[in-house]
């Protein structure tokens, strides 16, 4: 009869050496939904608030590496330059109501449209800190921010890379539609791709919420 493997007792059921692996890896600290009850939509006015805000979270985006992608190599490098950028933006920011979020405190997602043309379409970006990026979080979150920016626009619009298939699956979530397809428009890591336009209405995005609500 052969011999049975001796078992040995390990850290959380695996070996040394996985366990390490585990801690180390990019994805360790994977996202789970968190109950957003307490996190609110702010929205920035930069003679009300200053710049100081906007610093904390170039700081937090520029620390995960996620500058060039959310704002391009010349403004995403350099802090001064995304000041004078974000200033001109109509910005949304998503923070614990407790927190101090003009120092930076708390702050979990940011909404920034960038071409507007009122009343008629805006184009929205957002933004989700990591440990925030769980589709029914996510999902909770846009629907804070959305109403603030319905309340000034008939459409709101915007471009994915068609190479971010997660983002384009929670666009599709979030009610927009996809509408066109821009080729060679956007890069991702470094890489020319297509652009994906996906846009909503005011309309349709009432009657999404009136379903919801079961109005």
């Amino acid at each position: 009869m052969a011999t049975l493997p001796r078992l040995h007792l390990h850290s959380n059921g695996l070996k040394p050496t996985l366990a390490m692996w585990l801690q180390t890896h990019p994805y360790r600290q994977r996202a789970h939904a968190i109950e957003c009850r307490a996190i609110a939509a702010h929205r920035y006015v930069y003679q009300q608030h200053g710049t100081d805000v906007l610093l904390y979270w170039y700081a937090q985006v520029r620390q995960l590496g996620e500058h060039q992608y959310l704002w391009g190599i010349e403004t995403g490098m350099s802090p001064s330059r995304f000041v004078a950028e974000a200033v001109q933006w109509d910005i949304v920011i998503l923070a614990d109501e407790e927190t101090a979020w003009l120092q930076g405190d708390g702050i979990v997602g940011v909404g920034y449209a960038d071409d507007a043309y009122p009343p008629a379409r805006q184009r929205l970006h957002f933004w989700v800190a990591p440990l925030y990026r769980h589709p029914r979080t996510t999902d909770a979150l846009v629907a804070k921010v959305l109403p603030l920016y319905f309340d000034r626009y008939a459409v709101l619009w915007g471009i994915t890379p068609a190479t971010r298939h997660a983002a384009l699956r929670a666009v599709r979530r979030w009610g927009f539609q996809q509408v066109g397809r821009l080729p060679q428009s956007e890069t991702d890591d470094g890489v020319l791709v297509d652009g994906v336009v996906s846009a909503m209405t005011r309309a349709q995005w009432e009657a999404q919420t009136s379903y919801v609500n079961g109005e």
